[in-house]
C-alpha cells in the first residue's frame, strides 16, 4: 500500500491477530488484519499462515474502476461495468530475477527511487507500520503515525 501510495506515510494503523491453529503454530499468531489509513485512501492488509491455498492477490478501487492483481500474471480490471483479463508482461532483466536484481542495485548498474518497492524510503515506512500493527494487536488500539520520521 505505501508503494502505491508513492511512499506516503499513513497516519494511522489498526490491526488484530490471532491464533486461530495452535496445534500447527504453537508460538505465533496465524492471523492478522491490518488496516493502514493515509489522508485519502485505506489499505486492508489480511495475513494468513493458514488458509488452504497460497494467495498473492491484490484489489484496488479506484474512483473510476478497479484492479484485481490475481497472481504475478494474471490482471483483472474494471474501467467501469465491463470486466477484463489480461496477462501482465513479466518485468525486464534483472527486476524479474530477485537476486539479479540485487546484484545490478549493489553493483550500481541499476538506481531505486525514493518511491520504488525496494526503495529504502518504502520500506523504512513498511517497518513502522508492522511495528505499529503489532502494537495495535497487542493493546486493542488505533496507532497514530507522526507526520515526519
Amino acid at each position: 500500500m505505501t508503494w502505491l501510495m508513492q511512499g506516503e506515510r499513513p497516519v494511522s494503523v489498526t490491526a488484530v491477530a490471532q491464533q486461530l491453529q495452535p496445534d500447527v503454530y504453537p508460538r505465533v499468531d496465524d492471523e492478522a488484519t491490518i488496516v493502514v489509513t493515509y489522508p485519502r485512501a485505506q489499505g486492508i492488509v489480511q495475513a494468513s499462515w493458514n488458509w488452504p491455498f497460497s494467495r498473492k492477490d491484490a484489489y484496488v478501487y479506484g474512483e473510476k474502476g478497479t484492479v484485481f492483481a490475481l497472481d504475478s500474471r494474471r490482471v483483472r480490471y474494471r474501467p467501469g461495468d465491463a470486466e477484463k483479463e489480461i496477462d501482465a508482461p513479466p518485468p525486464p532483466p534483472p527486476a524479474d530475477e530477485p537476486f539479479a536484481y540485487l546484484a545490478a542495485v549493489v553493483r550500481g548498474g541499476m538506481s531505486v527511487g525514493p518511491a520504488d518497492l525496494s526503495s529504502l524510503p518504502v520500506n523504512l515506512t513498511v517497518m513502522e507500520i508492522l511495528d505499529a500493527a503489532r502494537e495495535s494487536a497487542r493493546t486493542g488500539k488505533t496507532i497514530r503515525l507522526e507526520a515526519e520520521r
